[in-house]
């Protein structure tokens, strides 16, 4: 065997070892499931990067093992298994030096493929019910809500109002589970890249950096989707055809489109705000405030910037 292949052999137990105390750290002690869904699998694209993809599926193997002689297959299943495949694909982003979107997106969707495989194989294998399981705290969420509501000191039809308004965004948020996964696996895409950059470049294993946000511009055919989204949903109506798949899937695409309109809104205000000057916790308080009062407002404001660049209209009044 040659000295490199030892020494790859090796950091990848070593790696492993850490990543699976880490996954069982994340998921024995409560508020800490962050080690188990983003650091630890930061680990795994780190021996991805430097040694390759064999590798880092070497240390998902050992990784997983550890986990399920200490915790269980299930939960290793949960963790390990399913984290493991889009850290691989990172990994090998990194070193394969993929464009920015491809690094987020291609892990993102390989998560949520994995995410979707292993709600079909418990309730398949072993006998769980995730589906039931999240309606249910679903309800009981909503139900916390709404007893939340009545207690105010605030006119009864005010009351009506606000739990009707509740409902229906259950409801839309339901019908709409598909998108928000996959943008929320985009999210925890993003900061498991965000890990990786920072660990590579303190071993000094890779010197990518990924680019701040207020450099980020959505492509335009984010606005094209929102309003094939929005097409669906109401051309259907409008012609009288009423079918609730098709309904579905454009609530869906509209907001798969409206979320890439939100990020490009936040983004062109964020480099608005850079080029005036202001400091980065006020632009995390404005930011947070506008999407708090109106997060159609930010969506607004990102077609705007993708079709008259508001970016470069405001940069120049700057200077």
């Amino acid at each position: 065997m040659k000295q490199t292949n030892t020494r790859a052999m090796v950091e990848t137990g070593f790696v492993s070892t850490i990543v699976a105390m880490l996954t069982i750290i994340g998921a024995v002690i409560p508020f800490s499931a962050f080690l188990a869904t983003m650091v630890a699998p930061a680990g795994i694209s780190i021996i991805g990067i430097r040694w390759g993809s064999r590798y880092s599926c070497t240390s998902s193997i050992v990784a997983f093992m550890l986990v399920s002689l200490f915790l269980g297959p299930l939960i290793a299943m949960s963790t390990v298994l399913v984290y493991s495949l889009p850290s691989i694909f990172l990994g090998e982003a990194f070193r394969a030096n993929w464009s920015f979107r491809k690094l987020i997106l291609v892990p993102a969707a390989v998560l949520l493929s994995m995410g979707l495989l292993q709600l079909v194989f418990a309730n398949s294998f072993a006998s769980v019910d995730f589906i039931t399981l999240g309606q249910n705290v679903n309800n009981e969420l909503k139900e916390a809500m709404i007893e939340s509501i009545r207690q105010q000191s605030i006119p009864q039809e005010q009351i009506d109002t606000m739990i009707q308004q509740l409902n229906y965004s259950f409801a839309q948020a339901e019908r709409m589970m598909l998108s928000l996964w996959f943008c929320a696996c985009s999210v925890i895409t993003y900061i498991m890249a965000k890990l990786v950059s920072y660990i590579g470049r303190r071993t000094n294993t890779v010197h990518r950096e990924l680019p701040p946000m207020d450099t980020w511009r959505m492509p335009i055919w984010g606005a094209g989707i929102l309003a094939i989204g929005i097409i669906i949903i109401y051309g259907l109506s409008y012609i009288g055809y009423d079918n609730s798949l098709l309904k579905d899937i454009g609530m869906n695409i509209a907001f798969a489109g409206s979320f890439i309109c939100l990020i490009n809104g936040i983004t062109c205000l964020m480099a608005v705000m850079k080029t005036y000057g202001v400091n980065g916790f006020f632009q995390f308080l404005i930011l947070f405030f506008l999407y708090t009062m109106s997060p159609y407002g930010l969506v607004f404001y990102g077609i705007f910037d993708m079709f008259l660049d508001m970016r470069a209209r405001f940069q120049k009044r700057s200077l």
